[in-house]
């Protein structure tokens, strides 16, 4: 063994298969790309409003692109980006993912304009789709077969954790410092994780066609033309020929992206992968869950300091128990799936998250009280979400063989980004129609959550078995 090259394939096959525990810091450094990637997702939610006092100039519809923008390129480009590491070497990958999100951040910070910070993000979104489907495949190797459940459950919870506590630590850096600490910060992270990436052990597929870029620019352009239509639907009229026309075009652009798919041997979304009624319950589940979950952390953020009257700071802490409740549940989670089934466990889920919901609506409507009107609902809500989302992803990644895990990955973040994209353009469209009644647009978003989280709990029903999933090819 000692004689393996690092880079070997055939050392990959003897690390997976070994029976020892992983090396625990690279499990972290795994799951820390997973982190910084999804926690550039949620930060910057509660710094948007001093963003939006910097830029004064420009208005809500314009300046939510420095939050949907960086959901757009993401669910367009984790696809190729999974397939590009595939092919080129997750380790390499991974480290050009994290140098270019950390530049990236360092330009978003300093940013002097609005359309400097767009396009910045635009690019540190680049680097995150690389990331997270890179991540996942360097870490489930580490794993032997038997226990690549844990493996998914970790890096899962790491993500869930990211995106959650992104609100309470952007509203930290932004009350204390400024909106631009929230880009700063992954400085430090990036370059200590770029350091770090070289004890990491390459792994690659050879042979392989070229990544689909134009299918990528297509999916791309559908999300962007969908998303403006939402968010600027209340400003141009829902009937208004720009509106339609952006929502049309975007409609037909993902059908051109579908169609291309269909042919093309390296696609951006991967149809083989929805084969089963299981892989449809997964990615789909893990979709429509986003748009409530993203949704339901922007509303929360503009309802606490919009209609509460919280600094930013208590607004993001506030939005914090959530996520840890969803990272404590994460693992008891599947092992109640490995008990009673995945479909339970998913249903029940949602409900719990339903009530949470439900919770909400009763106390946002009353005084301004942390531990008896917010913290019972966004406790209930964060359990929901941490029987949900580490089931999901298991499910969508059941039966993908090694050699596949960074483009399956890629599949089933990409459709939490295409989630995450239409939860936002939603709850922007939302807050922008009920700027005048903060309570009513807040109550109107939670809602919308409840409906989301139904149609998450009737798929799984349908599409995903209720006994033991099966195992990775």
């Amino acid at each position: 063994m000692a004689d393996l090259p690092v880079g070997s394939d055939k050392s990959l096959d003897i690390v997976a298969s070994s029976p020892g525990r992983p090396p625990v810091g690279l499990v972290l450094l795994c799951c820390l790309g997973a982190f910084v990637a999804f926690l550039d997702s949620t930060i910057v939610n509660v710094a948007f409003p001093n963003i939006a006092k910097t830029f004064s100039g420009s208005d809500l519809p314009t300046l939510s692109w420095v939050l949907n923008g960086y959901n757009v390129v993401i669910a367009a480009f984790l696809m190729p980006a999974g397939r590009a590491a595939d092919r080129l070497g997750c380790r390499r990958a991974f480290a050009v993912g994290l140098t270019t999100f950390t530049l990236a951040s360092v330009v978003c910070g300093a940013a002097g304009s609005a359309a400097v910070l767009i396009a910045a993000r635009l690019v540190q979104a680049v680097g995150a789709a690389i990331l997270v489907p890179t991540s996942l495949a360097l870490l489930m190797p580490m794993f032997p077969m038997a226990r690549r459940l844990i493996a998914i459950t970790i890096w899962g919870a790491a993500a869930a954790l990211a995106a959650g506590i992104g609100p309470g630590l952007g509203g930290l850096l932004a009350e204390h410092w400024s909106w631009r600490a929230v880009f700063l910060v992954n400085l430090p992270i990036g370059t200590v994780a770029v350091w770090a990436s070289r004890r990491l052990t390459e792994q690659r597929e050879p042979r392989g066609p070229t990544p689909d870029v134009l299918g990528a620019a297509l999916l791309g352009a559908a999300l962007g033309l969908l998303a403006l239509g939402l968010v600027k639907g209340p400003d141009w009229g829902w009937t208004s020929a720009g509106t339609l026309g952006s929502l049309a075009v975007g409609a037909l652009f993902a059908v051109a992206a579908v169609a291309r798919s269909a042919r093309h041997p390296a696609p951006v979304i991967s149809l083989d992968l929805l084969r089963s009624r299981s892989a449809v319950g997964g990615n789909i589940g893990s979709m429509l869950f986003s748009v409530t979950f993203y949704a339901v952390i922007l509303n929360n953020i503009l309802f606490l300091t919009g209609h509460w009257h919280w600094s930013l700071i208590a607004a993001g802490l506030a939005t914090t128990p959530p996520p840890i409740a969803t990272a404590l549940i994460a693992r008891p989670a599947t092992r109640f799936a490995d008990r009673f089934g995945d479909r339970p466990v998913v249903v029940a889920g949602c409900l719990i998250y339903i009530a949470g919901t439900l919770l909400l609506l009763w106390g946002g409507g009353r005084s301004p009280d942390f531990l008896t009107h917010w913290l019972p609902g966004a406790a209930v809500m964060g359990l929901g979400a941490g029987l949900v989302w580490p089931v999901l992803g298991a499910v969508a990644l059941a039966g993908v063989e090694p050699a596949r895990l960074a483009t399956a990955s890629a599949a089933n973040a990409a459709f939490r980004q295409l989630g995450a994209v239409l939860g936002t353009a939603l709850a922007v469209s939302i807050v922008t129609s009920s700027a005048a009644d903060v309570l009513g647009g807040a109550r109107t978003t939670w809602y919308l959550a409840i409906g989301f989280a139904l149609a998450v709990a009737v798929l799984t029903a349908l599409t995903v078995r209720r006994g033991a999933r099966p195992a990775p090819a």
